[in-house]
């Protein structure tokens, strides 16, 4: 065979690879949801135990938790373990009192998929007399109220607190993000809790953005947190406000998150699904076991690539938890795992008679330690199920276009192949048919919405881009290679031709549809409010966010009777809350504007509307903002 036809056929095989198997660039971790103590949370009496909270169930190990004081020094801790009843909530007990000051807990779980989590949280201790002494400082009003539109420019703005107040910075800016120019805070003489700012001139008609810094009145001279806030009112009419300069993007149209142990992962499902394929190829199509030299020299290549995958994770992941002695380690299922896949892997190549049962278990145990399936809310033991069905198929038809290549050429075989290559042809198709379908249903679990451009900005689109390049790729290749097939058979030519044609066909559907899945993060592209209009107390009202992407947002909420006055509330686990006064635009329309959606993720909305008659009605909506997950943002 010659050189260039060699590398037309590898190229091929290694084109099908990258499409069909998954390129694990990263993967989709699960969130911390929240925490005890919460925080930043200030605690009069020592809590008894530091709790965390997941979005999916963790594994621990020994330093999963944590303390440490406003000195740097470890404070002791009891049994760490993982609530029976929760398996998303992990528990640490105190093993005494802590005294008062400032403590930092540290987080290091890892994820189902193997990614190690690392977070952190603050909180204090005060003594219960200062505490009582000392409140948090809190706003009680402005003027003009947060969400008014007012008739006419105001001329001073004013804030009341529950105690006396030193305001240390404000900032006042248009719907253009341009500053209005302010002058000193001053306290009111009569009422120490009242604050004035007077504006330097008239406002213009449109929306404005008031942003404070404050701290109680300084008696003792002691050190003092700052506190800040932001509210918003409008001039004579609603406007939203607009981000004037958004710079140029400096993400890469590579996938950041590709590293080494994305690397390591990929030779493990080469090696794998290739081994796998080949065995099911010689006992299901050929009904013969190959063992010659050529085979076995290409099996063993195989086998070490899959060797140094492992060792490249290996070593990775102690890395990542390098506080972990080995015996710790190697009881963690993302390392004792693979080191099982290796031994199935060893006894196959040396025992060819149960070669397909040790290397189909080594292929089904990929979903226990990689991917998404793991995941609850995506599916769990279901979708692993379905992933491992995915993974069968796609190595049936890698493994065999390995096996067909890596054949002897002498006579006996090329007539063999007359009778292997429709029947692989069969096998093919239905593998295909199976990679659309499992395809169709983890793309529903992963990712149910997205918008054009979630999908350009993720890595999750730019791999499905990849991949569609690849199938041009493949698609030329075919070309190549029903010309070799046509070299081999000549009776039923038209009918080979025929399912290749087929196969060809649902490759390019395939690409599509498997590369929804098959990339890091699927939770990046996905977008949507859930639900985009509900109904309660017979009171219908519709939400539209403009643009859903982190950032400068108005929010728009119709209702289908007459509303007097919304107030909005956005939370993300852990800590984030934040509420907002509506803007009414009209009777039965409200909007709010501003930094609204700060962060990739799924955000809660809670909306609560009063009717004319004094009625409160609650809504409650899901928002999910695309992106790569930040946590503590």
């Amino acid at each position: 065979m010659s050189l260039f036809r060699k590398f037309i056929i590898w190229s091929m095989v290694i084109g099908i690879i990258h499409v069909f198997l998954p390129v694990l660039t990263g993967f989709a971790h699960s969130n911390m949801e929240k925490t005890y103590p919460t925080g930043g949370e200030k605690l009069t009496n020592s809590p008894s135990t530091i709790e965390v909270w997941f979005q999916d169930p963790v594994v621990i190990h020994s330093d999963s938790i944590q303390l440490l004081d406003a000195s740097g020094n470890q404070i002791e801790l009891g049994n760490l373990e993982i609530d029976p009843k929760d398996k998303t909530h992990i528990v640490s007990n105190l093993t005494e009192d802590l005294q008062e000051g400032y403590y930092v807990s540290k987080i290091n779980v890892i994820a189902l998929d193997g990614y190690v989590i690392q977070e952190e949280f603050k909180f204090q201790i005060v003594e219960s007399e200062t505490r009582q002494q000392k409140e948090d400082l809190e706003i009680v009003k402005y003027s003009p109220k947060d969400g008014e539109i007012v008739e006419g420019s105001p001329y001073q703005i004013d804030l009341w607190f529950n105690q006396p107040t030193e305001v240390t910075a404000i900032g006042v800016f248009d719907d253009q993000q341009q500053t209005i120019n302010t002058e000193t805070p001053v306290v009111d003489t009569n009422d120490p809790n009242h604050v004035i700012v007077k504006l330097e001139g008239g406002l213009s008609k449109g929306t404005y953005q008031v942003t404070w810094y404050a701290h109680p009145k300084n008696l003792d001279n002691k050190p003092q947190l700052e506190t800040i806030d932001v509210f918003y009112f409008a001039v004579d009419e609603f406007t939203p406000i607009q981000q004037q300069e958004k710079g140029v993007s400096t993400k890469s149209f590579w996938f950041e998150s590709m590293g080494l142990k994305q690397i390591g992962y990929w030779f493990v499902f080469i090696g794998v699904s290739i081994l796998f394929g080949s065995a099911f190829f010689n006992s299901m199509i050929l009904r013969e076991c190959i063992n010659s030299k050529k085979w076995r020299y290409y099996s063993f290549i195989l086998l070490l690539l899959v060797l140094i995958g492992i060792f490249i994770i290996f070593v990775l992941q102690k890395g990542e938890l390098e506080n972990l002695s080995l015996s710790q380690l190697l009881s963690l299922k993302y390392v004792w795992i693979p080191v099982l896949q290796i031994f199935l892997l060893v006894l196959g190549f040396v025992f060819s008679k149960v070669r397909l049962l040790l290397y189909g278990f080594a292929l089904f145990l990929l979903p226990f330690f990689t991917g998404h399936a793991a995941y609850p809310r995506y599916g769990g033991y279901l979708s692993m199920l379905v992933y491992g069905l995915h993974l069968v198929a796609a190595s049936i038809w890698i493994g065999g276009l390995f096996s067909i290549l890596t054949l002897p050429r002498k006579s006996e075989f090329k007539e063999k192949l007359k009778e292997i290559l429709p029947s692989f042809s069969k096998w093919a198709l239905m593998s295909l048919i199976i990679i659309v379908c499992t395809g169709l249903y983890m793309t529903n679990q992963y990712v149910p919405s997205f918008s054009t451009e979630s999908f350009v900005q993720s890595e999750w689109g730019k791999a499905v881009l990849v991949k569609m390049i690849a199938t041009i790729f493949i698609l030329i290749i075919g070309f190549f290679q029903r010309r070799t097939i046509k070299r081999f058979i000549t009776k039923g030519i038209n009918t080979i031709i025929t399912r290749a044609k087929i196969e060809l066909v649902y490759a390019v559907f395939i690409v599509l549809f498997a590369s929804l899945l098959l990339v890091s993060s699927p939770g990046a592209a996905e977008q949507g409010v859930y639900p985009t209009s509900m109904e309660k107390e017979g009171v219908k009202l519709d939400i539209d966010f403009t643009p859903l992407y982190p950032g400068l947002n108005v929010l728009t909420m119709d209702f289908e009777e007459k509303v007097k006055n919304v107030e909005v509330t956005l939370s993300m686990p852990p800590n984030y809350k934040v509420n907002y006064n509506a803007f009414k635009v009209d009777d039965r329309t409200f909007k709010i504007t501003g930094n609204l959606l700060h962060a990739a993720g799924t955000m809660e909305m809670e909306v609560k509307a009063k009717k004319e008659d004094g009625e409160e009605i609650e809504y409650i909506f899901r928002i999910v903002i695309p992106g790569e997950m930040r946590f503590n943002e």
